[in-house]
């Protein structure tokens, strides 16, 4: 017998059921997003991410903001974002690192598969600097000072594990020297233990490079070509030191199980927004360069997942 209460409670139940379509259908985005990004504030990564983050804040109508989150070569920012609730408002800005790690460790924090690839950011080639106190001009007479020095030479990198270590570490293996790695939490320390004379050298990026050129040289940059906005820097190879032109490159991910509809949506928004002249200009002035050409970014990042396995186990890279 239908009672007056449990008529009030199918009721009810009809009532939500009818009422959930609307709610799974609520618009995209409702609230602030947040962009994580596995450096500290100051580097050049960081400040272009800004530059990317109010654009987007613009043409989405919502707040973005950027959360720096530091350390083990960008797992913990990786495995915040691979654990963040996959409704599109938290979002990963990072490097070759997310494709490094699943091969440098036995047990990383996350896998590839728990994100999801958004949109490239731009190509990331990696520069060697010293203090011009170091009495070296080129790439070969550090080499030779390396050679020669009682003690190994140091290098510092933004990071164990990062592209700066592995870079670092093939050419140590290409030219026989002994170099001694110092990793630090970010570029911007990295950068200034150069200034403060704390190592002997540094794999940073170009646009860090480039912002230190009164104090420090850039004797070299691992690419493939040169840069055409910083033509005058040469390649590892032309200065006849092979590193097997390992350009990084950043990019946006997202975690994996986030509605295909907001993934395209962020997908399109952050491909514009890198297209935009004066970003784009940006981009270049820091020392990125466009990566326009790949538009298959989920296949690209597989293909580097490959690339630099095969680098790290021909060169028994471990940490």
């Amino acid at each position: 017998m239908l009672t007056r209460r449990s008529l009030m409670r199918s009721a009810a139940g009809i009532a939500t059921l009818a009422a959930t379509p609307v709610l799974a259908q609520s618009p995209w985005p409702s609230r602030l997003l947040k962009i994580v990004v596995p450096l500290p504030p100051g580097g050049v990564m960081d400040g272009l991410t800004r530059v990317v983050a109010d654009r987007l804040a613009q043409r989405l109508g919502q707040s973005v903001i950027v959360e720096n989150k530091p350390g083990a070569n960008g797992m913990i920012a990786a495995s915040a974002v691979a654990g963040a609730d996959p409704d599109g408002y938290t979002i990963l800005s990072t490097m070759s690192s997310i494709v490094q790690n699943v091969s440098l460790h036995k047990s990383p924090s996350y896998k590839m598969s728990d994100l999801v690839p958004l949109a490239p950011l731009g190509r990331l080639p990696i520069a060697f600097i010293v203090p011009k106190t170091l009495g070296v001009t080129t790439l070969r007479d550090f080499v030779e000072k390396a050679r020669s020095s009682p003690k190994p030479l140091s290098y510092g990198t933004y990071g164990l594990g990062s592209s700066a270590h592995i870079i670092g570490e093939v050419l140590m293996k290409n030219t026989g020297i002994k170099l001694l790695q110092v990793p630090y939490r970010g570029e911007a320390p990295a950068l200034t233990a150069i200034l403060a004379g704390e190592v002997d050298s540094a794999f940073v990026s170009v646009g860090g490079a480039v912002a230190q050129r009164e104090s420090a040289l850039t004797l070299a940059i691992a690419n493939p070509a040169r840069m055409k906005r910083y033509a005058d820097i040469p390649t590892f190879d032309e200065a006849g030191f092979p590193v097997l032109g390992l350009t990084g490159f950043s990019g946006f991910f997202a975690p994996s199980a986030v509605p295909r509809p907001v993934a395209d949506r962020l997908t399109r928004e952050l491909r514009e927004i890198v297209a935009l002249p004066d970003v784009n200009s940006r981009l270049l002035d820091l020392g990125f360069e466009d990566m326009s050409d790949v538009t298959d970014f989920p296949g690209f990042v597989d293909d580097e997942v490959k690339r630099w396995a095969s680098v790290i186990h021909e060169f028994n890279i471990s940490i």
